[in-house]
C-alpha cells in the first residue's frame, strides 16, 4: 500500500510549550512520547499522512482511527484469551486541556476520513453521542420483541460508534442513584447480553458491538472520577490517551482531498476484508514475542488510581494488535502488529501516569532518605542519587517523583549552590541527621 505522498503542508506556527503543558496534573511526570513502533503499517502511514496538515496529536488520531475502524469491522473478527472472544473493540479516552488538548481536532481528522469512505453493504457506522442512560444505550442496539401489533422489529445492525466530547458529564450520569450505565458499559465492552430488569417491558440486546471514544480534560477527569468507578472496573475498559496541540495551522488544518480520498478507499477495502474473518490467531513470531512480553504487560503496579486504570492490560493489548492486523489486511496477528500494540499500550500507560502522577512506595522513600543521610553534611547531588542509589535505573522525572514528597514533608531539604564558574548545582540533605 502506498498513500499519496503528503504535499507540502500548510505553514506551521510553533506551539508555546509552556502554554501546552499548563494542565492540572502532577508536573513531575512528563507528557508521554509516542514511539515510532506504534506507527506501524497502514495505521501508522495513515496517521503520518494526515497529521502534518493538522494541529492534532498523532496518538489521539491513531487511537481514534483504530477505534472507529474496529467499530466498522464489527465483532466477527476476534482473538481468544481466557476463554473469551475479543474483537477489535477499543474505547480510547482522549485527555487534554480545553484550550490546547486538540481532542476535537483529532476526532475531526478521523471523521473526514471515514465520512469519505464508501463502505460496502451493510454500510458504515454513523457517529452518535449522548450517553445519558444505560437504558438509552441498550435501546440503540435492542433486540426485536415480535411481529404483533405491539411488536418492535429491533435493530438489525448492532454496531454503534459513540463519541462523548464531554465525558465528565458521562461520569456524572454514572453516579446518579439507580443508574445502570456503569454496568451496561462494562457488559458492552465485554460483549455480553445487555438488558434491563426493572421495566414493565424489559429491554435486551444480544450481539452488540459498541465502541466509545470519550474526551475529557485532566482536571475534570481527576475531580469527577470516583473510587467506585476505578475499583469497579468501568474505567479500565477505556484506554487513556494524552493529547495536546502539536502546532498551529492558521490556514485551516484541512487534510488535502487526494490524501482523504486514498485513505478512505483503503479503509473501505480493509473493512470489507476484515468483516469476512472469524477467529484471528498469532503467527509463531508473534507468539514468541507475546510470551516474552506477557510478564511485563501483567506486571503488578503500586496500588492506586494508575494501577486500577490499567488493570485490563492483556485484553487491551490483544484488541489493539487485532485492529492493527485487520487494518493491514492480514488474517493473522504478526510480530509487528503486536509490537505496535505494545507501543501504544506503553503510551496509554504513560498517559495514566501523566494524568495521576506517581506516588512512590514508602520503602523507596525511606531508602532514599537513608542514602542521603549517610552522606552527612556533604549531602547528595541528583547525579549521586541516580548513580549511587538507583544504579542508573531511574529516569530524572522518576527520581523527582520520589524526592517531591520527601521535600514536601520536610524529611529532606535541598540547597542550591552557585559556584564562581559553571552552572549552579542542587544538593539534598537529610533533616534527620543532626549534622544537617
Amino acid at each position: 500500500m502506498s498513500i499519496t505522498d503528503v504535499r507540502t503542508p500548510p505553514p506551521e506556527i510553533a506551539v508555546d510549550e509552556h502554554d501546552v503543558d499548563e494542565a492540572p496534573v502532577d508536573r513531575v511526570v512528563p507528557f508521554p512520547t509516542l514511539t515510532s513502533e506504534a506507527l506501524h503499517g497502514t495505521a501508522g502511514q495513515i496517521v503520518e499522512s494526515v497529521v502534518p496538515h493538522s494541529e492534532a496529536h498523532p496518538a489521539a488520531v491513531l487511537a481514534t482511527l483504530l477505534a472507529r475502524f474496529g467499530a466498522v469491522v464489527g465483532r466477527e473478527p476476534h482473538v481468544r484469551a481466557d476463554n473469551r472472544t475479543h474483537p477489535a473493540r477499543v474505547c480510547p479516552l482522549i485527555v487534554g486541556k480545553t484550550s490546547t488538548g486538540a481532542k476535537g481536532t483529532s476526532a475531526g481528522v478521523v471523521d473526514a476520513l471515514f465520512d469519505a469512505a464508501k463502505f460496502a453493504d451493510p454500510g458504515g457506522v454513523p457517529k452518535v453521542g449522548g450517553l445519558s442512560s444505560g437504558e438509552g444505550l441498550i435501546d440503540l442496539v435492542r433486540d426485536g420483541t415480535g411481529d404483533g401489533p405491539d411488536g418492535d422489529e429491533g435493530v438489525a445492525d448492532k454496531r454503534v460508534y459513540i463519541e462523548e466530547p464531554e465525558f465528565a458529564g458521562t461520569l456524572s450520569v454514572m453516579e446518579r442513584n439507580g443508574s445502570i450505565l456503569p454496568r451496561v458499559l462494562r457488559e458492552a465492552w465485554d460483549g455480553g447480553v445487555l438488558r434491563t430488569l426493572t421495566r414493565s417491558s424489559p429491554l435486551a440486546a444480544t450481539g452488540a458491538h459498541i465502541v466509545i471514544v470519550g474526551h475529557a480534560t485532566p482536571g475534570e477527569l481527576k475531580s469527577r472520577l470516583t473510587e467506585a468507578q476505578l475499583a469497579g472496573g468501568t474505567m479500565n475498559r477505556f484506554l487513556p490517551i494524552a493529547s495536546r496541540r502539536t502546532k498551529l495551522c492558521p490556514d485551516g488544518g484541512n487534510i488535502p482531498e487526494p490524501v482523504v480520498g486514498e485513505v478512505a478507499d483503503i479503509l473501505a477495502d480493509r473493512a470489507a476484508l476484515g468483516r469476512k474473518i472469524g477467529e484471528v490467531k498469532r503467527t509463531a513470531a508473534a507468539d514468541e514475542l507475546w510470551r516474552d512480553q506477557y510478564g511485563h504487560v501483567r506486571r503488578e503496579r503500586p496500588d492506586g488510581a494508575v494501577a486500577k486504570f490499567l488493570s485490563r492490560a492483556v485484553p487491551q493489548v490483544l484488541r489493539l494488535s487485532l485492529a492493527y492486523a485487520l487494518l493491514d489486511g492480514h488474517h493473522e496477528v504478526d510480530e509487528q502488529h503486536l509490537r505496535a500494540a505494545l507501543a501504544l499500550w506503553d503510551y496509554a500507560s504513560a498517559s495514566a501516569e501523566w494524568l495521576f502522577g506517581t506516588e512512590p512506595d514508602n520503602r523507596v522513600q525511606d531508602g532514599l532518605v537513608e542514602f542521603i543521610a549517610a552522606a552527612g553534611a556533604a549531602g547528595r547531588s541528583k547525579t549521586d542519587i541516580a548513580n549511587g542509589h538507583f544504579g542508573k535505573n531511574r529516569k530524572g522525572h522518576e527520581i523527582d517523583a520520589v524526592l517531591r514528597p520527601l521535600l514536601a514533608d520536610g524529611r529532606v531539604r535541598q540547597e542550591e549552590r552557585k559556584p564562581q564558574r559553571g552552572r549552579p548545582s542542587t544538593r539534598y540533605y537529610s533533616t534527620t541527621d543532626p549534622r544537617n
